[in-house]
């Protein structure tokens, strides 16, 4: 009996180890399966946005590079302004001062060798542009664009590659011929005024501050933060990895041009790579190949790209390459599939509670596969909601420096770049204050005014002299905004006729000075410190918080300056006094300034 039972536990035994085994394996594949398959629908999701994004950033760089296309050009003709007309008149210290004046990075004067179908650089701003020559530039191509700015004064539109504004070409930004370790803007210039060719050129960092803030850099982290198992993404040029495009210089394989990498990280290589990618592009779909790379087990997923209009010259043929960690996605697995033994085992021995082991087993598996795809599910949707943020906030920030680019309020262009998360209003090209945000602050107070039946008129004076910060600029538009609302409920129970609110600004000795009038009721003696404290209002609760006055005293001590209340039955006056820094003043020219009161009649 007893041999009879340890052969049927024996038996037993092994039959359940074999099931179990049987089933764990099942379990591990299916998951594994499962996993995989989720993953891939991920990264379908976050390719098909990040190609989505990447033709939005195109038509933005396209757009941008056209801007910074037009300032050059400017540039070259203020600096042709400037210069003798004459090569040999012109010395480098004439070339550092135009440039310093115009605000670039650089500037060069080429001489045209007509007989040699050359260009030498004879004047420049860097010593390394002196004595460069430019026939071997793109394999001639540039060379033939210079030789007909000077012959004919225009040059022929070359698509996908450069700008062309009359008399002017400027070349895609690329890395420096004098200094590889530069990448720059450059522009050229004749309409045969001069006997030379004029080169102003432009750091790459207004570039990179552009990519930064609002590019596909900003989305692929974006996403890869939000998708656990993605190790990197890469957007690379498929011409350069298929060895179609070789750097032309041996001594900078690196070419900016011709770089491989275009955007995000490209660390995890693999021989298969190529192949890969040619089979993704023979069938202009996806592939995904499962491989190991620096010992690690990896998801590659292939995705061919092509795009009819781009910047970068030729690179309509991109791939994007998602590295998934294979090793990560299956630990927890692992984890799970020893810990189900040991419960297997236990199973086992137990014997008589088999049934309901199997019975619990399959349960919590099937809630594991529950948990698993719910985790994938919120990922999905937390990846599709953050890409869809950023294109949203993208598209508004190109129509931004559209209408920036359309007014030619060029420093404010880059300043939006440098501060891209304080403004959220585009320029008005209907009110003419050199400081923008002014031009909405009015419009919108004219159109306000309007519609309450007030008179409002506005004065700003030697604007033009100021150069503020864009943080200072908001808080001054909020002080503006502020007394011109109180001047307006002041003012808002006269007789229609008899409304009238004055802003005036100007600049007199150092001092930004700010006034708004109203002819409304004067303000009482009694209350006149009281109103500058937080909470305190003489309109009703429902209507107001307390709260404009007194920021407008917090902002102006902020700035070390100060809040002045006149008030008599025909007028009150609040003064806003700034002191001005010497570099917020472009000039120290007296200012002659006569009183504006009288403008409320």
């Amino acid at each position: 009996m007893n041999l009879r039972f340890r052969k049927l536990m024996i038996t037993y035994i092994l039959a359940t180890a074999v099931l179990l085994l049987l089933l764990n394996g099942i379990y591990y594949y299916t998951m594994r399966n499962t996993l995989l398959d989720g993953q891939k629908q991920n990264i379908e999701i976050m390719t098909s946005h990040i190609k989505s994004s990447l033709e939005i950033t195109q038509k933005g760089e396209m757009l941008f590079e056209e801007v910074l296309a037009d300032k050059l050009r400017m540039a070259s003709i203020s600096a042709q302004g400037m210069l003798p007309h004459k090569l040999e008149d012109v010395t480098n210290e004439q070339l550092i001062e135009v440039k310093n004046k115009l605000g670039i990075e650089g500037l060069t004067l080429f001489k045209y060798l007509k007989d040699q179908n050359n260009f030498v650089g004879v004047k420049s701003t860097d010593p390394k542009e002196i004595g460069l020559t430019t026939e071997k530039w793109g394999s001639g191509k540039w060379n033939t664009v210079f030789s007909e700015l000077m012959d004919k004064h225009d040059a022929t539109p070359i698509e996908n590659f450069g700008e062309n504004l009359p008399h002017f070409w400027a070349g895609p930004y690329d890395t420096s011929t004098s200094d590889p370790t530069r990448i720059s803007k450059w522009g050229y210039y004749n309409d045969g005024t001069t006997d030379y060719l004029i080169d102003p050129y432009i750091s790459e960092d207004i570039i990179n501050r552009f990519h930064d803030q609002a590019g596909v850099e900003f989305n692929i982290a974006d996403q890869e933060r939000n998708n656990p198992l993605v190790l990197e993404v890469g957007i690379l040029n498929d011409k350069i990895l298929q060895g179609e495009w070789k750097a032309p210089n041996p001594a900078n394989p690196e070419w900016h041009s011709e770089r491989m990498v275009l955007y995000g990280d490209y660390t995890y290589t693999s021989p298969q790579d190529q192949k890969l990618a040619q089979q993704a592009f023979d069938q202009m779909k996806k592939v995904h190949e499962v491989m190991e790379i620096n010992g690690r087990m990896v998801l590659r997923t292939y995705s061919p790209i092509t795009l009819e209009d781009n910047v970068n010259k030729g690179f309509d043929r991109m791939l994007i390459i998602v590295t998934s960690d294979m090793d990560k996605m299956t630990s927890d697995l692992i984890h799970k599939e020893i810990r189900i033994s040991i419960v297997g085992l236990i199973f086992v021995l137990i014997g008589a509670l088999m049934l309901v082991a199997v019975v619990r087993y399959i349960r919590k598996q099937t809630e594991l596969v529950d948990d698993v795809q719910q985790m994938y599910l919120q990922n999905i949707e937390s990846l599709f909601r953050t890409v869809k943020e950023y294109r949203h906030d993208f598209i508004n920030h190109i129509f931004a420096m559209s209408g920036l680019a359309k007014i030619k309020k060029y420093n404010e262009l880059e300043r939006y770049l440098q501060n891209l998360s304080h403004i959220d209003k585009s320029l008005n090209e209907i009110i003419d204050i050199p400081i923008p945000a002014f031009n909405g602050l009015i419009q919108a107070k004219l159109a306000q005014a309007l519609e309450r039946k007030i008179h409002f008129e506005y004065r700003f004076t030697h604007f033009a002299q100021l150069h503020l910060d864009i943080v200072k600029i908001t808080n001054l538009v909020r002080v503006a905004g502020n007394l011109i609302d109180n001047a307006f409920y002041a003012v808002q129970d006269l007789e229609e006729s008899k409304r009238r609110v004055t802003m005036l600004a100007y600049v007199e000795r150092k001092t930004l000075i700010m006034q708004v009038l109203n002819n409304g009721e004067a303000i009482p003696e009694e209350i006149r410190e009281q109103i500058f404290e937080h909470g305190f209002s003489t309109k009703p609760k429902k209507s107001n918080s307390g709260l404009g006055l007194a920021i407008v005293k917090q902002i102006a001590a902020s700035y070390n300056g100060r809040v002045l209340l006149e008030s008599t039955d025909e007028l009150t006056c609040f003064t806003i006094e700034i002191p001005l820094t010497p570099k917020e003043l472009v000039s120290k020219e007296p200012v002659s300034l006569q009183d504006d009161r009288a403008a409320m009649g």
